[in-house]
Parts: structure tokens; sequence; C-alpha cells
């Protein structure tokens, strides 16, 4: 495994890791999330992805991801203790679901927001994966930091409309928001799709 420490990366962090161990952490990681037999073992996996994300420089993106996971986790062992019947289930099992996708999720974009696409392309010419992988993978690369560019600069606009793109905007003027946010963010993503 290619570790070069102190080199320049997408986000500085404290270690650059090659993209073939990335994606070699990224198969063995959401591997044994899915197969972990308890909730301490997925803690203690969540914890290492935490600290992945942490050393590799992406430090806003693994702040947020491991606070919305924590939060999950915690209503989900309140939730089977002090509520009860249905909502019960509905509850828990959907925190259940969250919390064993969630740590996937956080993995995959810590991936995606340390790595360089020329970087991603280099490595994978270097273990002669064909194209047709290859350039898909790069494609998805590009793809989702552009949509999510496109949502902060179309957040930004909605701001000054006084629309807010958040749960709250959705329950108070649904409308409103539907049509000024995730209308052109719709767009926008297909547009970008079209591009790459």
């Amino acid at each position: 495994m290619n570790m070069i420490f102190g080199t320049s990366t997408k986000k500085q962090g404290l270690v650059h890791i090659d993209p073939r161990t990335k994606l070699f952490i990224l198969l063995v990681g959401n591997l044994s999330i899915f197969f972990a037999g308890s909730i301490k073992l997925e803690v203690i996996l969540a914890c290492f992805i935490i600290l992945l994300g942490l050393v590799s420089g992406a430090y806003r993106l693994t702040f947020k991801m491991s606070a919305i996971y924590f939060m999950i986790l915690i209503i989900q062992m309140l939730g089977s203790v002090y509520i009860g019947g249905t909502f019960k289930v509905i509850i828990v099992s959907f925190c259940m679901f969250i919390r064993k996708i969630f740590p996937c999720g956080m993995l995959g974009g810590i991936i995606i927001s340390t790595t360089r696409v020329n970087e991603f392309m280099a490595a994978m010419n270097r273990i002669h994966m064909p194209k047709t992988v290859v350039i898909p993978l790069t494609v998805m690369l590009r793809y989702f930091p552009m949509v999510g560019e496109d949502w902060s600069f179309i957040k930004d606009a909605m701001k000054m409309r006084n629309v807010t793109p958040s749960f709250r905007g959705l329950i108070t003027r649904p409308l409103q928001t539907i049509e000024c946010a995730y209308v052109p963010l719709m767009m926008s993503a297909s547009k970008v799709a079209d591009e790459l």
C-alpha cells in the first residue's frame, strides 16, 4: 500500500493515500460494516472511518457526517428504550437501516473529496484497469463535486429571496422551496451529467 506523507492532495491532510489503496479501503470498509455483528463493532469501524477522514484532510465533511451518524445512533438507542408500540418499530427500524448505510456513504464521501481525477486515472492505468471501468468512475468523481458546487450557488441565490432550501423551508413553504431550490438543482444535475 502506497502512502506518501506530506504531499499535496485535493484537500491538505496529514496523509496522502494512493487511489488504489482508497478503493481497497472502500471495499473492505463496506464489507466490514455490512457484516459487523454488533453495534459496538460498527461504532469502532465508524471511528476508524472518522480517523481516516481527519488524517486525509476532509475535516468539514468528516465532522458533519460523524455528528449525523452519532445523532442517528442516539435516536435509535433512546427510541428503543423510551418509545413504545408501532412508532417504536418505525423509528428504530429506520435508524438501524440508516446506521448501517451511513458509514459506507461517509467513507465514499471522504474518498471522493480527497481524490483528484487525474491521480485516480493514473492509478487505474497503472493496474491496467479497462477504460470501460475507468471512464465511468472518473465521471462519477467529477459529478458529485460539481453538483455540490451548483447546490451552494442555488442556496445563496435562494437566501436572497428569503427561501431556505432546508427541511424547515420544505415544511413551511413546500411549493416555493421545490420551485426555487430543488427544480434548479435537478436541472443543474442533468446539465452537468450531459456535459460530463
